[in-house]
């Protein structure tokens, strides 16, 4: 009689653990399904995020790489003006050579000089000024464009210099000296200046020394401004590689662990119905 009662207690209470552990399984199972679901989410999301990431990427390269080509464009355009204004400068020192001591007001040497200056040297020199500075903006534009680009992880593209503000300080500074050249033709011609030779080479002097200083500047930019376009290029790249390598990743690891949850949820289901684990083992042929 006593192991009668004894037993039945056991049973209930087997009972109520075996109840007790489908449910949490039950739990387990749901919480598996929550994971899964939020895997599937997780491809999907990356996969969203993908095309605006590297639209991104190649709509900053974009703009760098458009506003170099600006800036590159626009330093061969000083360039050329510069390197025409050197040879002009040639011309007058020519000139120069001709005249005397002193210079008759109608001396046909200082009109020539005169011509020179006003309608050829003047207005190159202020052309090359006039387009470096319009290239500023271009230069704010790249290194705005650097600072976005830089922000992905292993991007180092340096920003550009001030190198093209240094050109129109020198544009100004030889502009300065043919304004000068100006009041002393015009001194010669009346008859106030003596040694005019070396009056007026010793403004060429100036205004060459200046004009080498921009060219020098000019080529040294340049070639910073292609090795940029050319990182850019290399950079972006590699930021669209790494893009498309963490997705690619991230996709997988989502993946495996999706079916690991869909592994557990088949287990978890089969405990709860039955009540036992699904075996494992591979039956022997």
């Amino acid at each position: 009689m006593s192991e009668a009662v004894s037993s039945t207690p056991s049973k209930a209470g087997k009972r109520w653990l075996n109840i007790a552990t489908r449910i949490l399984v039950a739990v387990l199972m749901v919480l598996a399904a929550v994971g899964f679901i939020l895997s599937i989410a997780g491809v999907v999301g990356v996969w969203y995020v993908r095309a605006p990431a590297r639209s991104a990427v190649t709509d900053v390269a974009a703009t760098a790489t458009h506003a170099l080509q600006i800036v590159d464009n626009g330093l061969t355009r000083v360039n050329e003006p510069v390197q025409k204004a050197r040879q002009i400068i040639a011309e007058v020192n020519d000139a120069a050579a001709q005249l005397g001591l002193r210079i008759q007001a109608n001396s046909p040497v200082v009109t020539r000089l005169s011509q020179l200056v006003d309608n050829q040297l003047a207005p190159r020199i202020q052309n090359a000024g006039a387009t470096a500075s319009g290239i500023h903006d271009a230069v704010v534009t790249v290194n705005t464009a650097l600072v976005a680009l830089n922000r992905f992880t292993g991007a180092t593209v340096p920003a550009l210099n001030n190198a093209v503000g240094v050109v129109s300080q020198r544009a100004q500074e030889a502009q300065a000296a043919v304004q000068d050249m100006r009041v002393t033709l015009a001194n010669m011609k009346a008859g106030l200046v003596t040694k005019a030779e070396g009056a007026v080479t010793n403004i060429t002097a100036r205004i060459d020394a200046a004009l080498a200083r921009i060219q020098a500047i000019v080529n040294k930019y340049q070639a910073q401004v292609r090795s940029t376009l050319a990182r850019i290029t290399t950079t972006s790249n590699t930021i669209l590689f790494l893009i498309d390598v963490a997705i690619v990743s991230l996709t997988l690891l989502f993946l495996i662990f999706a079916t690991g949850l869909v592994l557990l949820i088949y287990v978890c289901w089969r405990y709860v119905r039955t009540g036992r684990f699904p075996s494992l083992r591979v039956a022997n042929a």
